[in-house]
């Protein structure tokens, strides 16, 4: 309201007056009868909508959560019966077997409160001092690698190792004594002897192992993959203990996957290439795993997972809680079958595809649904069996659960609609005939307030100087002259501005009348500059002329660009700021005449660019408040030129001054 107060009300002596009781009356009915019903009507349907979206998105929440719940349900009875499938193929030593489902990647115990890993047990069956228990035997053994390690006496060590090959009465002694030979021959450059000794190792199953988990075998296939050797017996031997995988220790896959590396296969043995890659993708996968493993069981107490021994037999308690880069349901828990704590891991993956392509719980539970971690997005969790994982829906999904909103604002904004449409047209109507008398009474205003002081200027000029000639106080004729030349070039002022006024009147009642024959530019603009060469002296500003020779004539009205011309000139000198210089230029390109007229002076904000040739229109800037003038020069100079089939053209930067560019075509010149 405060902007159409503005319109309509000015501050005169502290005071505020109506400049039109009737247009104030017009504003307040109009508020009254239009705005403030449509207001109420839009406030009323705005809040009844937002309350019908309110309780339709309340709805849609509790059905995502609903949902996402009952996935819970069905995630967790799903675990439950492969928890009681792996538990009764749980055999003592912590390792998978083929009765395990193939959706467990792990299933150990708790004991002594440290998870065990299935290859710890094989490291604390192995002989902790190494091979032997007795004292002689031992002794005699730290003597080998003595002289071996030490000394550098191969041949004595290998002396050694011999004896007590002969002593030694299990496979782990005799194959760890052959390793130990066979290490001294090739120190001692009998490679050929030492194979030997490393094929008979070979043949030994992944079981038998050392001390640190690792079968003996795999130290026999690195010795005979860096000399080249028996690469296909080394091939069979891994692709034959494939199911050993499992039990062996991370150092052992490790130390299996630098042997494939070593490994060569001629590609043309079909075979052997297929043995070969399976071997690679099955030791790449327990690497992952078993680096997983020993992961878990770092953080195997900040898993929070107690919970669970609490209520064991409670399955609806049961804490299923997701871990790791390849992303495992790990749970805790204890049987009666069994003395020590379990812990079981499920693949994540495996377990929320199949749940996802279960064509028959897909058309029970028709949702388009996605699992996630909970840390790396927002979702939905699914109960409080699951902890660090989520669920998302997609995108129709969710517009799905919007549905049911939808009908409901779709009334009330048509109708709504439809209402204000027809209040606001007519409110349109009525607002177009307040603004039309509201800017035809300020237009009004401004010009006769401008074009008083207008005639105002010249006319007390006139006057004064008519006066001082009239009471013949002046002597001296050169004064004289100079008085009536200020009175003769006041009343061309005079002329020029109510030929302005004049012409746009006629322009605007359509009877403005041009009068066109071959004329000289040239000529036009020395006229020009011999009517502005008076008042551009008296103001101190410097005109330079530049015309171009033999231009030809042009179809023109000679009054009409001799008035564009002026009405620029005169346009430059009012805007010319601190600046004194002004150029007129008049030159030919290609088959266009242009007049250009530039200045040093205030320039024009591109903004007000394409407004100033417009009637009435003046830049809204301090220094122009101080500047006098009607809005009419330069929309006379654009109808002109339009007139003339030409183009006029502005550039201009804000206090870098201006070039006005009049372009006439050449077109039906002589």
């Amino acid at each position: 309201m405060n902007a159409w107060l503005h319109l309509y009300l000015t501050k005169y002596d502290g005071k505020l007056i109506m400049k039109n009781s009737r247009h104030f009356k017009q504003i307040i009915l109009f508020l009254l009868t239009i705005l403030l019903p449509s207001l109420g009507l839009i406030f009323l349907t705005v809040r009844m909508v937002r309350q019908e979206k309110e309780l339709a998105e309340r709805r849609g929440s509790e059905a995502r959560h609903l949902v996402a719940r009952q996935i819970g349900d069905e995630l967790l009875i799903r675990l439950e019966n492969i928890r009681q499938l792996a538990v009764g193929a749980f055999r003592d030593g912590n390792v998978l077997n083929e009765e395990t489902p193939s959706i467990v990647v792990f299933l150990s115990s708790i004991e002594a409160g440290q998870l065990v890993l299935p290859w710890d047990r094989d490291q604390n069956s192995g002989n902790s001092t190494g091979l032997f228990k007795n004292p002689d035997l031992l002794l005699r053994l730290r003597q080998g690698e003595r002289a071996e390690f030490v000394k550098k006496n191969y041949s004595q060590a290998r002396q050694i190792y011999l004896e007590l090959l002969v002593r030694s009465k299990t496979a782990l002694q005799k194959n760890t004594i052959h390793l130990f030979i066979a290490r001294t021959l090739v120190k001692s450059s009998q490679k050929e002897r030492a194979l030997s000794y490393y094929m008979e190792v070979l043949k030994l199953p992944f079981g038998v192992m050392d001390e640190y988990g690792i079968p003996l075998s795999l130290y026999s296939a690195s010795q005979l993959l860096e000399f080249g050797k028996a690469e296909q017996d080394v091939l069979n031997r891994f692709y034959n203990e494939l199911p050993m995988m499992e039990r062996l220790s991370l150092s052992a896959v490790l130390l299996m996957q630098e042997g494939l590396n070593m490994l060569s296969v001629n590609p043309a043995d079909t075979t052997s290439q297929a043995r070969a890659d399976s071997c690679r993708n099955v030791v790449r996968e327990q690497v992952r795993k078993k680096e997983q493993i020993i992961a878990l069981k770092n953080d195997f107490p900040d898993l929070g997972l107690n919970r669970n021994q609490n209520s064991p037999s409670d399955v609806k308690n049961q804490l299923w809680v997701l871990y790791g880069k390849d992303p495992w349901l790990i749970n805790l828990f204890k049987t009666p079958s069994i003395r020590n704590t379990l812990v079981i891991a499920v693949s994540a993956d495996k377990l929320f595809n199949s749940l996802q392509s279960d064509e028959t719980y897909r058309r029970s539970l028709p949702v388009d649904f996605r699992f996630v971690e909970e840390s790396k997005h927002d979702g939905l969790f699914l109960g409080p069996n699951f902890e660090r994982v989520k669920i998302v829906y997609g995108k129709k999904q969710e517009q799905l659960f919007l549905n049911v909103w939808k009908m409901h604002p779709a009334f009330y904004i048509l109708a709504l609609l439809l209402i204000l449409g027809i209040t606001l047209f007519g409110a349109y109507l009525l607002l177009r005939d307040v603004r039309r008398e509201v800017q035809i009474a300020e237009m009004r205003s401004q010009f006769v307030s401008s074009v008083s002081h207008e005639l105002k200027t010249p006319l007390t000029s006139i006057r004064m100087f008519a006066e001082t000639l009239r009471m013949k106080r002046l002597k001296d004729s050169k004064m004289k002259k100079e008085f009536l030349d200020t009175i003769v070039n006041e009343s061309q002022r005079l002329t020029r501005l109510l030929n302005n006024m004049l012409d746009f009147s006629r322009i605007e009642k359509g009877k403005r009348m041009y009068r066109f024959k071959p004329a000289s530019l040239h000529t036009i603009v020395q006229s020009a500059r011999k009517i502005m060469a008076y008042p551009l002296t008296q103001q101190g500003f410097s005109l330079h002329v530049q015309t171009e020779k033999n231009l030809p004539d042009v179809q023109v009205d000679p009054d009409a660009i001799e008035q564009a011309i002026l009405n620029l000139l005169h346009n430059a000198m009012k805007y010319a700021g601190e600046s004194r210089d002004i150029q007129l230029i008049l030159k030919r390109e290609g088959n266009h005449i242009l007049i250009q007229i530039i200045d040093q002076g205030i320039g024009i904000s591109p903004k007000d660019q394409k407004q100033i040739f417009e009637k009435y229109y003046r830049v809204p800037s301090p220094e122009n408040e101080r500047i006098a003038g009607t809005g009419l020069g330069l929309a006379l100079v654009s109808h002109i030129v339009e007139a003339h089939g030409g183009i006029l053209t502005v550039e201009s930067k804000p206090g870098e001054g201006s070039i006005f560019t009049i372009v006439l075509n050449l077109e039906g010149s002589t």
